[in-house]
């Protein structure tokens, strides 16, 4: 026999009301004699005993029994009084709470869930759930929020890639002090650590894309552009898809960024580009591919062609799959037209460069505009590459024309618009130059078709250049006529698929098609139409036996027609079924009619060509009535006019290869690039703003590409 010491709940604290863990931990300590033969239902009695004993031989004070609950770490104990109660004392804000034999911590825990308004926020999920207000596609959600270290270093990964932060970011004394300040329990990652975040949420991002693809019964349409890193002498190719989802809503997506091999050849960018292609398993779902004008792009489509099975997979042979960016057509035609006024812009340009170069200019330009008086603004210069912004700097320029000419006599040494400049030639060319400019604006779109408003708007464009040779003035004569060259040329390099897409606007149809053609081309009206609709059969008929071989059609067209035969053996009678026999034949005696002649036949919308119209919702609603010619337009209309999408990326581009990132890997770089698209995509389609990236400031330059 060995003596122990052991501890033993007192039964007048057993309360099963109260959870595990959270009743009374108060005791006694009794000093027994341990048995090998214990029995736990003797216990009692042999505490009993051995207290009745020590109190006998010498009376001794009521020891309290070890604190367990886990409320307990948040108070502390006070002076134990003879009858053995005492006070908890919370350690935050100083309440006391009596203790004792028969007391449960029940008011203590309430005290720190609810009531205690110095406890420490950040310990509180560790005791409590609370509720999070997200937005998710279905509107508002309340979700119970419990803190997650892999979630948070995911959100951190995400804010790197949109924001386009570097990845030292982390080592930030501030920003670390921030995100410790807001959440002590996130470890916060090293630079590695977040980078491999950053390719682990494209490579999640990635799988999810390529699912989504291909469930699409759709064909894409796609644009292409390069563009050269001067800091890295290095070459890269960017791919971005464009397609109308299941529920009629357009889409974009950058698939590929991509360094390229130099040099830039038609045969590198071909198999590039297809080599990416079957990457997405999208080779055999291409529908157009819009490149600029340059001519190793027509080198690509021939090696395309040539070298690869694409061609086989393309709706009629291919004759629609390449189409030239019109924005890019449009920048070159009026180019060759300023080249007639090059000496006044040139002017232009360096008066508001001029201005800009110093403060103090800047301050004597807000004098002359308070003199003049005109309203101030910052006078901005145009990127010669892109004439819409040429355009914006002269119309800013007519604007301030007061003022720059007041300026002239406030600053001696400027010399270059003097009071005989020809305001008044700058006047007529911008009046000329707004037509181009709302076409190139109506065409650079991406969160709408554009392809069916490229025949109308290249049409005005046209008439304009007209009207211009025809102009009083000798220069914009001129000017018309350089643009009509320019014109011709990239018109007749056209193909039918401008056409279409007008054509299955239902505001257009044929009819706004053959009045321009008799305003550009009279003598061509009755060929262009006939060869129009002659390839909008062609195409048709390809998706009519497409859905032919689609084995999903050919069961349903089974199930109907094993429904039709049980009901007519079922319930015709044999002069009912020679009847409909007859009316078969009669019917299949005349030529059948299409969904494209029912489209054609039926009454155009009323809604103006310069009106907002929802041509996605239209074609969703008559989906019903033209299930096929609804297919061929959803993929038609999918087709952007413009590279812009593709473009934007190199804008992009050039601030994730800022010279604070220029070390970054070319995995990184196209990880960065297509996860930031993809997240801003899906910001916006939840209606929110994301916010412009860090590198926002171009030095000098204010009017936007």
């Amino acid at each position: 026999m060995a003596d122990s010491t052991v501890y033993v709940d007192s039964p007048s604290q057993s309360d099963p009301s109260e959870p595990e863990g959270d009743s009374d931990d108060m005791g006694v300590i009794g000093t027994i004699q341990a048995d090998v033969n214990y029995d736990p239902e003797k216990d009692g009695e042999k505490a009993a005993d051995c207290e009745e004993e020590g109190q006998k031989e010498s009376p001794k004070k009521r020891k309290r029994r070890k604190t367990r609950a886990a409320v307990w770490k948040h108070f502390k104990e006070g002076p134990e009084d003879e009858d053995g109660s005492f006070y908890a004392t919370c350690i935050y804000c100083g309440t006391k709470y009596k203790q004792g034999q028969q007391r449960g911590t029940s008011s203590m825990r309430n005290h720190i869930d609810k009531g205690c308004k110095q406890f420490p926020k950040n310990l509180r999920p560790a005791m409590q759930k609370l509720l999070q207000a997200g937005k998710t596609e279905e509107g508002q959600k309340v979700v119970a929020w419990v803190f997650d270290q892999m979630k948070c270093r995911q959100g951190l990964a995400k804010m790197a890639i949109a924001h386009e932060y570097p990845f030292n970011i982390v080592n930030h004394y501030y920003f670390r002090e921030f995100l410790n300040d807001l959440q002590p329990l996130f470890k916060i990652p090293s630079r590695n650590t977040l980078r491999a975040d950053c390719i682990k949420f494209y490579e999640e991002e990635y799988a999810n894309l390529y699912k989504h693809l291909g469930q699409l019964k759709c064909r894409m349409s796609f644009t292409s552009d390069l563009w050269t890193n001067k800091g890295r002498d290095r070459g890269f190719m960017a791919i971005t898809c464009h397609y109308i989802d299941d529920g009629w809503r357009l889409r974009k997506r950058i698939i590929t960024f991509i360094p390229l091999p130099s040099p830039h050849t038609g045969k590198h960018i071909a198999e590039a580009f297809y080599d990416r292609l079957v990457m997405w398993n999208l080779d055999k779902k291409a529908f157009c591919l819009v490149l600029d004008n340059a001519s190793s792009n027509d080198a690509c489509i021939n090696e395309l062609f040539e070298s690869t099975p694409m061609v086989d997979d393309l709706p009629v042979g291919g004759k629609l799959f390449h189409q030239r960016c019109g924005c890019h057509i449009l920048n070159l035609i009026v180019h060759d037209g300023l080249d007639v006024l090059e000496k006044e812009i040139d002017k232009i340009r360096d008066t508001m460069k001029y201005i800009r170069h110093s403060q103090s200019r800047i301050e004597k330009f807000k004098l002359a505009c308070s003199q003049a008086p005109v309203p101030y603004k910052r006078p901005a210069w145009d990127v010669p590459t892109r004439w819409n912004s040429t355009y914006t700097m002269l119309q800013l320029a007519l604007e301030l024309k007061p003022a720059i000419i007041r300026y002239g006599n406030i600053d001696k040494n400027y010399k270059y618009c003097p009071e005989d400049f020809p305001w008044d030639a700058v006047q007529v060319v911008v009046g000329h130059l707004k037509v181009f400019y709302d076409a190139t604006m109506k065409l650079s779109g991406t969160k709408y078709p554009t392809l069916n408003l490229f025949f109308s708007e290249f049409s005005e464009v046209y008439l304009n250049i007209r009207r211009m040779s025809r102009s009083d003035y000798t220069f914009i004569v001129e000017m018309g006529q350089d643009m009509l060259v320019k014109f011709n040329k990239y018109w007749t390099m056209g193909n039918s698929l401008l056409a279409i897409g007008c054509v299955l606007d239902p505001r257009c149809k044929m009819h706004v098609v053959e009045y321009y053609m008799k305003e550009m081309s009279p003598g061509d009206v009755d060929r262009f139409i006939d060869n129009l609709k002659n390839c909008m059969k062609e195409l048709l008929k390809g998706y009519v036996q497409a859905n032919a071989n689609d084995p999903s059609e050919k069961q349903a067209r089974k199930s109907k027609r094993q429904k039709t035969s049980t009901s007519a053996s079922t319930g015709i009678t044999d002069t009912r079924a020679g009847l409909k026999d007859f009316m078969k034949g009669k019917k299949g005696s005349e030529p059948p009619k299409s969904e494209l002649d029912d489209y054609l036949g039926d009454s155009i919308e009323e809604a103006s060509l310069d009106e907002e119209f929802d041509i996605l919702a239209w074609w969703k609603i008559k989906s019903a009535k033209y299930p096929v010619l609804s297919q061929m337009a959803r993929d038609i209309l999918a087709v952007p006019i413009s590279t812009v999408a593709s473009e934007s990326a190199f804008s992009n581009s050039g601030r994730v290869l800022h010279p604070v990132r220029s070390s970054l890997s070319d995995e990184s770089i196209e990880a960065l690039l297509c996860a930031q698209d993809w997240l801003r995509a899906s910001i916006n389609e939840l209606g929110e703003d994301i916010g412009d990236p860090l590198w926002t400031m171009e030095e000098g330059i204010d009017i936007e590409e």
